[in-house]
């Protein structure tokens, strides 16, 4: 019994000299986190274990749970979004949408199915008459697939091939026909575009091109070839002949060809004699298929150059003389990029002989003239006078169109807006039969014409 009471005495004298331990322990308890509460069934005491162990009192020791703490997984997952629940049960629309996607992605493997059974059939003799080959008919796995590579070729040329076999009109009769073709690019040759984050796209025009197209349309029949879409193309051919005087076709995008990435340009396809063609392009992939019929040239990158005027004499040599194959011509040169430099050294040296010729006729003319004897000859050389012809021809189409230019605009388009009246164009016609050509413009207008002339004779 006294034992007891020392140890009691003991205890309450632990207790009164240590209070910090006390409420350390009592703080402690504050801050445990609820799930502990919530399984507790007992406060904890302010005295623990230690301060009883210290005075003396046995404890009863606490029995471990086996059972391990639960696990408060989070709601959201690293990207804010609420977790799905582990359960299997789906909503009725999750059921509907599932559904749904079985069915969309069974009818477009039934439909690719369909479509590769369909593609490999039999050739038909006369419906297929191109592709017909009896041969590979049969159910041998090799003629099927051939028969469907075929077949999908075919729609796949739709976006590779030209729209058509022959890109311009047959050319008019020999009296009415340029002795030559000169198929240009637009972009990085004639014209430049360029974009700046101030003020947006900016389109420049190559120092001297009005005056390349307009002296040499009266030598050739002169084509534009843009590798651009005519949505984006069609303006600014537009805005370099806004006349219509100089450039004879445009072609764009939707002609070309495109193999393995690139675009070319398939002269042959053009409805013209190759021998009596020359392309100028920038793009060495575009003129492929016929590098002989190319004069290569250097990228415009819309600073201040006259490479491009610089070609004019050549192409006027070329145009002026009776050449029937122009690319021979053009392989003579040991570098077609510098033709402009190539071709003034010819002309200097084909200057000097005439000269030198020109000599030998005046030292002949002083002997004829003391026998009394006269002859003509030319006071120039006759390359300067088919240059001095192609000035003056130049310099009056150039009056000529800055005088009447609006008007006869303005006439063309009042006759073409008469011309889609007589017509009675519908919108429904315009989708069926498509828009009239310039061919059926012309009869048009010559019925016209037909018809005009012979109103005062009923009368």
């Amino acid at each position: 019994m006294i034992n007891l009471v020392a140890k009691s005495a003991r205890c309450a004298r632990l207790v009164t000299h240590k209070p910090i331990v006390a409420r350390r322990t009592l703080f402690a308890s504050q801050y445990r986190f609820y799930s502990e509460k919530k399984d507790e069934k007992k406060p904890d005491s302010i005295l623990d274990e230690d301060l009883l162990a210290k005075a003396g009192i046995d404890s009863e020791p606490k029995i471990e749970s086996k059972e391990e703490p639960k696990r408060h997984e989070p709601q959201e997952d690293e990207f804010g979004q609420p977790r799905k629940r582990r359960n299997n049960v789906k909503s009725s629309l999750d059921k509907k949408k599932d559904r749904l996607a079985k069915v969309f992605w069974f009818s477009v493997l039934g439909t690719a199915l369909a479509g590769g059974i369909y593609n490999s059939r039999d050739w038909d003799p006369e419906e297929e008459k191109e592709l017909y080959n009896p041969e590979e008919n049969g159910l041998n796995p090799v003629n099927v697939w051939t028969r469907f590579k075929k077949r999908m070729w075919g729609v796949t040329n739709v976006f590779s091939e030209p729209a058509f076999t022959d890109l311009l009109p047959p050319p008019p009769p020999a009296p009415y026909r340029h002795p030559l073709t000169l198929v240009l690019e637009l972009d990085d040759l004639l014209i430049h575009a360029d974009w700046d984050h101030k003020k947006g796209w900016k389109t420049a025009k190559r120092p001297g091109v009005d005056y390349f197209l307009g002296y040499l349309s009266q030598y050739y029949e002169i084509v534009i070839f843009s590798r651009s879409s005519m949505a984006f193309a069609e303006t600014a051919v537009a805005k370099l002949d806004p006349y219509h005087a100089f450039i004879s076709y445009s072609l764009f995008r939707e002609a070309c060809r495109t193999k393995d990435g690139k675009v070319i340009k398939d002269l042959s396809l053009m409805n013209r004699d190759l021998g009596k063609l020359i392309i100028i392009d920038p793009d060495e992939s575009c003129y492929s298929m016929q590098p002989e019929n190319a004069i290569p040239i250097d990228k415009w990158d819309g600073k201040k150059d006259d490479k491009l005027v610089r070609l004019i004499p050549f192409l006027e040599y070329l145009a002026t003389q009776p050449i029937k194959d122009v690319r021979p011509v053009l392989a003579s040169f040991k570098d077609k990029k510098k033709i402009p430099e190539e071709f003034a050294e010819r002309e200097a040296k084909l200057r000097q002989q005439w000269e030198k010729e020109q000599k030998q006729i005046n030292g002949s003319t002083l002997t004829s003239s003391l026998l009394g004897i006269s002859q003509m000859r030319p006071r120039k050389m006759p390359l300067d006078l088919i240059r001095e012809h192609g000035q003056k021809n130049y310099l009056h189409m150039y009056n000529y169109l800055k005088e009447n230019g609006e008007k006869l605009l303005q006439e063309e388009q009042q006759k073409t807006k008469e011309l889609l009246a007589d017509q009675k164009l519908t919108l429904e016609k315009i989708f069926t039969e498509g828009m009239p050509t310039a061919e059926d413009i012309a009869k048009q207008q010559a019925i016209q014409a037909a018809q005009e002339g012979q109103a005062p004779a009923k009368r």
